[in-house]
């Protein structure tokens, strides 16, 4: 499957990672997760108002941290509250760019089972990612 420019992070299940996730919640805790406006547009849809879930940090939009976990992480229950709609960028963990390539976080217990067709599969979307979560925040300016 080719994802057409312009349309490209509609479809946020295709860019999921296929690992084994145990659902330890590491990647949950800390997070400066960015945000595309794709996924500002889904959150805000479910009633969720932009303050109340993310933050502006260097002119990207993030994921708020509460209690030093993501503001939609409940660490009792090791879920995602909204995990059917969770952002981009956590679907695509645990592939993260490490300032030269795009690569697994070895903080993740269970990096080694993303096979390297994944990382091959998603290179150019992690790299897209980057740079278009660079224009949430106009983006979301032109369609208020």
């Amino acid at each position: 499957m080719e994802i057409r420019q312009g349309v490209m992070w509609e479809w946020p299940e295709w860019f999921e990672v296929k690992f084994r996730c145990i659902r330890c919640g590491i990647c949950c805790v800390g997070t400066e997760m960015e945000l595309l406006a794709e996924d500002i547009e889904r959150i805000t849809a479910r009633g969720y108002k932009l303050e109340e879930f993310a933050e502006e940090k260097d002119g990207v939009y993030r994921l708020k941290n509460v209690d030093g976990h993501c503001v939609f992480y409940d660490p009792e229950k090791r879920l995602c509250k909204i995990y059917d709609i969770r952002p981009v960028g956590c679907r695509m963990y645990p592939l993260v760019y490490d300032g030269k390539s795009v690569t697994t976080d070895r903080t993740c217990p269970t990096w080694n089972t993303v096979p390297r067709s994944e990382i091959e599969r998603l290179v150019p979307y992690v790299l897209k990612f980057l740079e278009d979560v660079k224009l949430a925040k106009v983006k979301i300016r032109l369609r208020t």
